[in-house]
Order: structure tokens, then C-alpha cells, then sequence
């Protein structure tokens, strides 16, 4: 399991599937790490060349830049980095909720780098009752299971826990400018992206991916029934399959 330098961090990665095959990037949600594709690395391996990061102080990757680094734009300039240090002149990504919500910003950064997005549980701003919600919540009482997420996230120590659920805190107090392309931007992505969420999202309801969908020229909208807000997790067996028939239509770069 390799570790590369990207931008101003030491970045952990694991490589899985065809090593010659079209690079296909995973990208995980806030407070998980490159682990939470565990059921997607047989089905999408047996095609690509994958690539999955832990974020910048997720998992075993570090974080000089502290709590203010932490954002989704920072994020998305990461995995530009990490891109271009393995040497990778385009890719299909596929991110989960903020995974997904970083690759808008990153489609809009480096758009030569995009052959093709996966959007899953994701949104391009945060509702008022969802930032209500935000503004009562304390480390304590987002965080369940302390004891998995020291196991989880090593790197930064075993208090890390805490800096973590500070920083997805501090996501809803940001202003939508800050950490989101505004709306007439959006319209200026023009990958084929693939938008997958649950009818059941607790986070983000069926009008927030419906919206996205008609902002995003070349997007297909796919919603699944009774899934919540990580689709990859809760059903592979429908996400795997919807994923790979997309790709296989839009995934696979452009000969240099």
C-alpha cells in the first residue's frame, strides 16, 4: 500500500484491479477512508485500473494545512495533485457524498483530467434544516464509535478522531460560495456524469440530486428505492452494475 507526496501532504493510497486498465479513481465519504469501496473493488477491478486515496487527514494520510484545509475545494485540489503525480492524464472518478460533492469542484479545476463522473449520495449546496441540524452537533454527538474511528484514522493520532468530526461540523457553517460552485458554474461541466442516490436519504431528499441532474448538461439521473445515503454500501448489487454500464459507455479515456 503506496504513499505518494500530492501538493503539501502525504497522501495513502491503495491500487487494486487491472494495472493497465483505464484508471478509475474512488473517492470516499467525509469521516470514512478508501475502505468503504470494499464492495465495489471485485466488480469494478475485473475492468480497471483502480485508485483509491484516503483524504487529506483521513485514514493514513496526513494534514499540514489543519482544520482550515479541510473543504471540499482543498480536497478536489488534492486528488488533482495526486492525479498528476502518478502520472494520470485522465480519469472516470467516482466519489460518495463528499466524495462526490469534491469532484464538482474538481471537474471545474481540471476538466482535461475528467473522462467521466459517478456522483452517489451527493448535493452542490446545504438546505437550512440540514444546517440546523449541524449547528447542534458536537464531536460527542456525531460520533457513535469513537473506538472504530481511532482504528480507522492512524495517521494524525488517536485524538484525531475528534479534529475530524470538527471538520465535517465546520462543512455546514460554511458559507455556499466557500465550498461549492455556484449554479451557472455547474452548467459548465460537460463530462458525462452519472448521478446515483436513495429515495430514502436522510441528508439530501430526491430533489436535491433531481435539481443537480438539470443543472448538469450531460447527466443521467438514477434513483434507487428504499437506499439511504451510501448507496456503494447499502446495495452494491444494484450500484455495481448501474456503475459498470456507464462506464462502459463514457468511462474510458481518450487515446493520447
Amino acid at each position: 500500500m503506496p504513499y505518494l507526496t500530492a501538493g503539501d501532504l502525504r497522501l495513502f493510497y491503495a491500487e487494486h484491479g487491472q494495472p493497465d486498465g483505464p484508471p478509475l479513481v474512488l473517492l470516499h465519504s467525509f469521516l470514512a477512508t478508501g475502505e468503504m469501496w470494499s464492495a465495489q473493488l471485485a466488480d469494478f477491478g475485473a475492468r480497471y485500473r483502480l485508485l483509491v486515496p484516503d483524504w487529506r487527514g483521513h485514514g493514513r494520510s496526513d494534514n499540514p494545512g489543519g482544520l482550515a484545509a479541510m473543504n471540499h475545494r482543498r480536497f478536489a485540489r488534492d486528488i488533482v495533485s495526486f492525479c498528476r503525480a502518478l502520472g494520470i492524464g485522465q480519469a472516470a472518478f467516482c466519489g460518495e457524498s463528499s466524495g462526490a460533492m469534491m469532484l464538482l469542484s474538481l471537474a471545474l479545476e481540471a476538466p482535461e483530467l475528467v473522462q467521466a463522473l459517478v456522483l452517489s449520495g451527493g448535493t452542490y449546496y446545504y438546505g437550512d434544516e440540514l444546517r440546523a441540524w449541524w449547528r447542534e452537533q458536537t464531536p460527542d454527538t456525531l460520533i457513535r464509535d469513537v473506538a472504530a474511528m481511532r482504528a480507522r484514522h492512524t495517521a494524525l493520532g488517536p485524538e484525531h478522531w475528534r479534529t475530524l468530526a470538527e471538520a465535517f461540523i465546520a462543512l455546514g457553517a460554511h458559507a455556499h460560495t466557500e465550498d461549492f460552485p455556484e449554479a451557472a458554474e455547474l452548467r459548465l461541466i460537460t463530462a458525462p456524469t452519472l448521478i446515483v442516490h436513495g429515495d430514502r436519504d436522510h441528508f439530501f431528499p430526491v430533489a436535491v440530486p433531481l435539481e443537480l441532474y438539470r443543472l448538469l448538461p450531460a447527466a443521467e439521473l438514477c434513483i434507487l428505492p428504499g437506499t439511504d445515503h451510501v448507496p456503494p454500501v447499502e446495495h452494491p448489487e444494484w450500484f455495481n452494475p448501474i456503475v459498470l454500464d456507464f462506464l462502459a459507455r463514457y468511462g474510458r479515456p481518450v487515446p493520447a
